[in-house]
């Protein structure tokens, strides 16, 4: 029975969501420890979040996944990287890798963006802000701690969906 329970309680905590519950420090923390950890020297670290653009539907889906994790496959034609450079700022890369030679669009004035965070009525919000003022709002409709598949103290896997604002 002992060993039943501890199954469940670890199976539970192994993949935690947030959802609602997330708080704008909890935000703030996660995405300062994915920066963090990405510049601890490991060959295929990153501090960028990605998002299956395969469909080119990046500007028009209402709501996006992005997820972080090194370990992850990334079987995707092409991407969209938020590479953040501090917690709440980050270039928006485009990447395909599906033609020969994989190519990654050169980074415009445009393309680094404000991550600003608004904490409202128990929700989370966020806004991108670029030279050109504000250009995409969304709301924060689950934030997913996983644990990786490599262990360390350099791994780490979140996965965070948000709902664009029109």
């Amino acid at each position: 029975m002992k060993i039943k329970l501890i199954i469940i309680i670890l199976i539970f905590t192994s993949v935690s969501s947030f959802g609602q519950s997330v708080l704008k420090s909890e935000l703030k923390k996660m995405l300062t420890e994915t920066l963090v950890k990405s510049r601890n020297y490991v060959s295929d670290a990153t501090n960028s979040w990605f998002y299956d653009n395969t469909e080119n539907d990046y500007k028009t889906q209402d709501t996006l996944t992005f997820k972080t994790a090194r370990s992850f496959k990334r079987d995707y034609c092409k991407i969209i990287n938020w590479t953040f450079y501090e917690w709440n700022k980050f270039r928006l890369e485009f990447a395909d890798y599906c033609n020969e030679p994989p190519t990654k669009l050169a980074s415009k004035n445009e393309d680094y963006y404000e991550f600003l965070v608004e904490e409202k009525d128990k929700n989370i919000f966020v806004y991108l802000k670029n030279v050109n003022g504000i250009q995409d709002k969304f709301k924060i409709v689950e934030l997913t701690k996983i644990e990786p598949i490599d262990s360390g103290n350099d791994q780490f896997d979140y996965r965070i969906k948000l709902t664009r604002i029109k």
